[in-house]
């Protein structure tokens, strides 16, 4: 026999609201907070400078010391107002200048790991840390890894293991008869990058390596991956096996191989005590990429992604994508969107491919879930500038396409007398062309008329835009519709929790 079902009671929520949660997270000790967070330089630089308006930025995982860190600095200088920066406009690894612009800050204190891309706006004072390492370990790891001697080494640290640097370099010296040490970009060398690479020759070099002559003769210096790497001048970095360490996880390790595709890689990771010669396949990962660019290639209307909006010269890299594109017959439209999923990108069904405009750590995107392909600037670049080929070479740093960069090459004006590239795509296997002038204002006419596209393709339907797509839609998002509802005062909602409101009739 059936029981019979009593009616749900009522219930307001407060339980759910009052519960207390325990947090997974441990707080660094008082006392190391002075040494983690490099506590006193940070106090000297903001005396040095003057500031007064500083703003601390942290990534999530180290909230939870972020106001021990604000009370150590902040009773040093009193007449400082010190405020944190927690959620980001963009990755954690990028400097949210937007963020503390808000806000009216003088400079920025950026905590944890970084990609050291240079910003434009307001100094940085970068507080890498100092994650556990067992610098003995590590070299037993690293010799029994590394049995030839003779092997040329660049050693590469990610942010976190820079406070070992001296320690590790010099015990290594006696393992490896050649060993070059990487030093980080930082702040203080911005200026001195950007005017070295407004000096360096606008043509690349074959290998797209275009090292930069330094005040010592017999050195030369490679900027790549935010890292500065002194190379005797007659040598490449091509001729050195790269060792890096740090967490072989993160987006540093693999941006470095994909950019230094021709260099063997090794690894240790303090984290695992492990030392392994990666096998990562660049080749595979470079034709995956290779893959996209053919995506790109096809593609009529193209969404151009600012990732970011503190990284130097990036609207500078948005206006020549734009002018790129233009010269192949492209539709463009630009988004910021902020942190991206694929959720948002989503909303944009009308475009067929993204470019993503952001630092080197960013762009190299898990796109799994996304529904459009999304490329980086070098990637479009080749789908659509005639003047540049696909040679394996590869970089993630926008910068270098600009004016002045290693790998810059302008894109060849067509004029109205110049015939259209035929060319075959190796995904549809349909005839396109590439370099298709400006076609007639499609908002006078409609989707279905008939226009002439060029000599080798007589007649081709004019594609709706993404104007036109949008209009069409029977949703098309948020509308504040300002003036045109009338004003109301506010009135009590629901009250209760989702699964059972308050004017809900129990069952």
């Amino acid at each position: 026999m059936d029981q019979p079902v009593s009616a749900t009671p009522f219930c307001s929520g407060d339980d759910v609201i009052a519960r207390k949660l325990e947090l997974t997270c441990t707080s660094t000790s008082r006392g190391d907070l002075h040494d983690v967070y490099d506590v006193d330089n940070t106090i000297q630089w903001i005396l040095l400078n003057g500031f007064k308006m500083v703003a601390l930025q942290f990534p999530d995982k180290l909230l939870v010391d972020a106001p021990g860190v604000v009370a150590l600095i902040q009773n040093k200088v009193s007449d400082v107002t010190v405020f944190i920066l927690g959620d980001t406009s963009y990755g954690s690894c990028c400097v949210d200048e937007v963020g503390a612009l808000h806000y009216k800050a003088d400079c920025v204190i950026h905590y944890d790991h970084a990609c050291l891309s240079p910003t434009q706006r307001l100094p940085v004072y970068y507080v890498y840390g100092k994650s556990s390492i067992d610098v003995d370990n590590c070299i037993n790891q690293i010799n029994e890894t590394c049995t030839d001697r003779t092997m040329k080494v660049v050693l590469v640290f990610d942010t976190e293991y820079l406070h070992v640097t001296d320690e590790l370099f010099k015990r290594l010296q006696n393992h490896f008869s050649s060993i070059i040490l990487s030093k980080q970009v930082d702040t203080h060398h911005t200026e001195t990058h950007n005017a070295c690479l407004k000096q360096s020759p606008s043509l690349p070099t074959e290998d797209n390596k275009n090292p930069l002559i330094s005040p010592d003769t017999s050195k030369s210096v490679l900027f790549k991956c935010g890292r500065k790497f002194e190379l005797p001048t007659d040598e490449q970095i091509d001729s050195y096996s790269i060792l890096f360490i740090g967490d072989t996880q993160s987006p540093t390790l693999t941006n470095l191989m994909m950019t230094l595709n021709k260099c063997p890689f090794y690894s240790y990771d303090p984290a695992k005590n492990i030392c392994r010669r990666e096998s990562f396949q660049v080749n595979k990962a470079l034709m995956k990429r290779y893959y996209l660019i053919e995506r790109a290639k096809d593609a009529r209307i193209v969404g151009l992604l600012a990732g970011t909006l503190g990284v130097t010269r990036y609207k500078e890299m948005l206006e020549q994508l734009k002018c790129v594109l233009r010269k192949a017959g492209k539709k463009t439209y630009t988004f910021v969107v902020g942190k991206l999923n694929p959720a948002k990108l989503a909303n944009f069904a009308e475009v067929d491919v993204f470019v993503l405009v952001s630092c080197p750590e960013s762009v190299l995107l898990d796109q799994s879930e996304f529904y459009r392909p999304i490329v980086s600037p070098l990637e479009m670049d080749i789908a659509c500038n005639q003047a540049r080929e696909w040679t394996g070479s590869y970089s993630t740093d926008f910068t270098e396409l600009l004016p002045g960069g290693a790998m810059h090459i302008e894109a060849p004006d067509i004029s109205e007398t110049d015939e259209a590239t035929p060319d075959v795509s190796l995904i549809s296997n349909k005839v396109r062309t590439i370099g298709i002038r400006d076609q007639p204002d499609v908002s006078q006419s409609t989707s279905t008329e008939l226009s002439l596209r060029s000599e080798q393709m007589s007649v081709a339907i004019t594609a709706d835009d993404a104007g036109e797509y949008l209009a069409s839609r029977s949703w098309k998002g948020l509308e504040q519709k300002l003036g045109e509802t009338p004003v109301v005062k506010a009135t009590e909602g629901q009250y209760g929790i989702a699964s059972y409101y308050q004017h809900e009739v129990s069952k």
